[in-house]
């Protein structure tokens, strides 16, 4: 079958759990973008533009008007509302906090939907800021927005396995914590949420080495190649994997994260970077491109993840 070739299936069980327990010891978090992506509370995200809209009985060139009428200066027209509403963070926060205001929305919501667009502005968020309080729900807030509202999300990770894909045993790893903490609790009830739904397609590409990097125990990582493949059969899911021997020429050492045309999310030790511009958009759907043509996709992909498993289940 040919690299890249993302063929069509119907949905099928998965195999059996492996016959290995697993073990549990902390360790550090290696990407910003994983760190976060996926790792939302329900509670912590306000509603949507459009949804308060329509709770608010208005079109939306009503809302231009009524927007233009309070803010005389502001650039403001139906078609950068409606990209607004689909997810595209192009609205500036006095415009959120007019929005807010014409939809009646006040205290907790309408404080992080204005961050919201607040942090939209700043373009980048410090991994220093991130992990202190008041800061980490506005950026799961915006990585949230982004899922919900894409039609298409491609993900792709040279180092560790993506958050989406996480067994609960793998992101108790990455958390330094444990299987029964609310934040990895809260992260596989979101992932089984995103992934079931059907109008959502997803494509990942790993690396063969993120599977190679042992997270905690050969045990951990025999459960998390077996959910791999499991999720592989999903019928919105395309899964990708890049061996070591395939020759390369593109070297994307870097997470990140594409939402339809409208964000990438690209993650690094230090920081999470939102970016919206259209030509630097383009520019990492073409490395994609790139990554998933190189890529074993289907049945070649589940040959690659059963003989890496294989390898594991020798040394449990």
């Amino acid at each position: 079958m040919p690299r890249g070739q993302r063929p069509s299936r119907s949905p099928g069980g998965g195999p059996g759990t492996p016959n290995c327990t697993v073990g549990r010891r902390p360790n550090q978090v290696s990407s910003a973008a994983d760190r976060t992506n996926g790792d939302r509370g329900q509670d912590a995200n306000p509603r949507s533009l459009r949804d308060l809209r329509k709770a608010a009985g208005l079109n939306q060139t009503e809302v231009v008007a009524r927007v233009k009428q309070a803010l005389p200066n502001v650039r403001l027209s139906q078609a950068s509302l409606s990209r607004a509403e689909k997810g595209e963070p192009r609205l500036a926060p006095d415009v959120v906090a007019s929005l807010c205001q014409l939809y009646g929305v006040t205290g907790a919501e309408r404080a992080a939907l204005i961050q919201l667009a607040t942090d939209t502005e700043a373009g980048y968020v410090d991994a220093r800021v991130v992990v202190q309080a008041g800061n980490t729900v506005n950026l799961q807030q915006r990585f949230a927005r982004l899922e919900r509202e894409a039609a298409e999300v491609r993900s792709y990770n040279p180092v560790m396995v993506i958050g989406s894909l996480q067994t609960p045993a793998y992101t108790a790893t990455v958390f330094g914590t444990s299987e029964d903490d609310h934040l990895v609790q809260d992260r596989i009830a979101r992932q089984q949420e995103m992934l079931g739904d059907p109008r959502r397609r997803w494509v990942f590409v790993q690396t063969e080495g993120s599977l190679r990097w042992q997270a905690r125990s050969a045990r951990v990582m025999v459960e998390q190649i077996e959910h791999l493949i499991e999720l592989s059969r999903a019928p919105n899911v395309d899964l990708g994997l890049i061996e070591w021997r395939t020759p390369v020429e593109v070297f994307q050492n870097t997470a990140f994260h594409l939402y339809d045309e409208t964000a990438v999310i690209v993650g690094t030790r230090d920081g999470t970077a939102i970016i919206t511009d259209r030509v630097r958009l383009a520019d990492y759907r073409g490395v994609f491109d790139e990554l998933a043509a190189l890529a074993a996709f289907g049945d070649a992909g589940r040959g690659v993840l059963r003989r890496i498993a294989e390898e594991y289940r020798a040394i449990c």
